[in-house]
């Protein structure tokens, strides 16, 4: 751990501070037996920050998170990982608004493209998986099966056109 400055101290054991780590990070929040325990500020020394809930030194509950990237997450997180009902946000634009499990999208999600382009529906550890519908910024549509980020099974595909093709994938 690094150097501690306490500020005050709650009931419970519970201390607001300020650790400062010898790799530069900066934790500012509640700590329990020397552990990130309650809310708190993480500043990474490489420009990443975490403001959220924390239990025995790891993100767990609601949080945001952004990375020195641009990139950020704010959602639900347990153990550490993007874990529930979250939004991921690519600093290029894409954005992803669902569910995930073990910081990968899965379950039901909608992703949005920077050029445009939709898919809402399942996911499967972080590819289309199961049903959904992927609407091209162009105009043309496609709903049904998806296995493994394909359009796999049954579907119907609309294009701007107007043609439909409606079958086997």
């Amino acid at each position: 751990m690094g150097f501690l400055s306490p500020s005050h101290k709650h009931p419970k054991g519970v201390i607001v501070g300020t650790v400062n780590y010898s790799n530069g990070d900066v934790y500012e929040g509640e700590l329990k037996e020397g552990k990130k325990h309650g809310t708190g500020t993480y500043k990474y020394a490489s420009g990443s920050e975490y403001t959220g809930s924390w239990v025995e030194d790891k993100r767990h509950g609601q949080g945001n998170i952004t990375w020195s990237s641009g990139d950020s997450y704010e959602g639900e997180f347990d153990n550490g990982k993007e874990h529930g009902k979250g939004t991921f946000k690519w600093k290029n634009g894409n954005v992803y608004d669902g569910d995930f499990v073990n910081s990968k999208r899965h379950g039901k999600g909608k992703m949005t493209w920077a050029s445009g382009n939709v898919y809402d529906g399942d996911w499967v550890d972080g590819k289309k998986q199961g049903k959904g519908i992927y609407t091209y910024a162009s105009g043309g549509c496609y709903e049904g099966d998806w296995d493994g980020d394909e359009r796999r099974g049954e579907g119907k595909m609309k294009w701007a056109t107007g043609d439909v093709y409606e079958g086997e994938f």
